[in-house]
């Protein structure tokens, strides 16, 4: 079945502290419900285990991820319908301090260039909205337990299935960013040795060579 508003589900995961779920209440949740899609939040003791819990609910044949302090724009889910891919991977347009900055799609740290599929394996240009197919998480065995760069993961097994990955730069996720998240709190050392364990999990080298 095609991607529409009918056949997706946007899930919210939250864990930890009370905020997080106040946050996806005010923030993620709405935004979501805006588009008419049905959304799923579990709040759950990891964000992993929280997020493959919602999965576990979808009942459609895409998920679309969406976390607590985040956003899906409007026309997100018509932008995403017109893809054709397994994965398709979204614009990212960055709140920092209350001003919105103009949507660019990520790229692999270090790539000059537009990055493509076959770039996952040297790190992720994907943000944790990209839309997918529900049966396809469920294939590669959902969420794993890192402490950073979990989502890319998630795209990388999905890539090294053969799933077929491309950007929608129409549909864009509002992503705000704060100094001490999760994801930009933890040092240069942190992210590297989580980098290097994803890589490990996958069978990859180092610098995403196959050995």
């Amino acid at each position: 079945m095609g991607l529409t508003v009918e056949s997706t589900t946007v899930v919210v995961a939250t864990y930890g502290q009370q905020q997080w779920i106040n946050l996806a209440r005010i923030r993620a949740i709405p935004s979501a419900r805006a588009l008419g899609c049905q959304v799923i939040h579990v709040h759950g003791d990891t964000i992993h285990g929280a997020r493959n819990e919602c999965v576990s609910q979808v009942t459609t044949p895409w998920v679309i991820h969406l976390d607590a302090d985040d956003q899906l724009e409007p026309g997100y889910i018509t932008a995403m319908s017109r893809g054709t891919a397994d994965v398709r991977a979204p614009m990212v347009r960055y709140i920092q301090r209350g001003r919105g900055l103009r949507p660019a799609m990520p790229r692999v740290a270090g790539h000059g260039h537009a990055c493509t599929a076959d770039c996952l394996t040297q790190g992720n240009w994907l943000v944790v909205g990209a839309a997918v197919r529900t049966d396809l998480v469920r294939e590669v065995g959902g969420w794993r337990d890192f402490s950073w760069s979990e989502d890319w993961d998630l795209w990388l097994r999905c890539h090294l299935r053969g799933a077929k990955i491309e950007a929608i730069p129409t549909a864009v996720y509002r992503a705000f960013t704060r100094p001490g998240s999760r994801n930009r709190g933890q040092s240069a050392e942190a992210r590297l040795a989580a980098h290097r364990a994803i890589e490990q999990a996958n069978g990859l080298g180092p610098g995403g060579i196959r050995p």
